[in-house]
């Protein structure tokens, strides 16, 4: 802080870390929970947003394997659960036209075109009812 002694500076940052008011992995971990479960956002986006809140990529992919691996958390299976959630929105348009949207609302959301391609065969069926 400007005009502030650097002793009391860092004496302040040590309390905040100690609080654990400053631990970016713990914040990664709940950003990436919130994005995944609450936005149904990709894991690109995820490391991008965090990324665009000062968190390197290692701690970023650290958080998310984390989730997978410890509390159970499926970034893959976010792609289907959101395609489900779009589906139910498009169910007056004719197959080609939801596909089409489908498709776009998931690329815009951060998927990339094999996680759309795979949800868009495993929903074969509900995509063309």
């Amino acid at each position: 802080m400007k005009g502030e002694p650097a002793a009391d500076v860092e004496a302040a940052l040590d309390r905040l870390q100690q609080r654990k008011y400053l631990d970016d992995a713990d914040f990664a971990r709940q950003f990436a929970r919130t994005k995944l479960l609450a936005a149904g956002s990709s894991r690109r986006r995820i490391v991008q947003e965090l990324a665009r809140r000062g968190i390197g990529r290692e701690l970023a992919d650290q958080a998310l394997d984390e989730l997978r691996d410890r509390d159970g958390v499926d970034p893959e299976a976010a792609v289907r659960r959101v395609a489900v959630k779009k589906l139910k929105m498009l169910a007056r348009l004719d197959d080609f036209t939801r596909r089409r949207r489908l498709y776009a609302f998931l690329a815009r959301r951060g998927f990339d075109a094999d996680e759309i391609k795979a949800v868009l065969t495993t929903l074969g069926d509900e995509i063309e009812t």
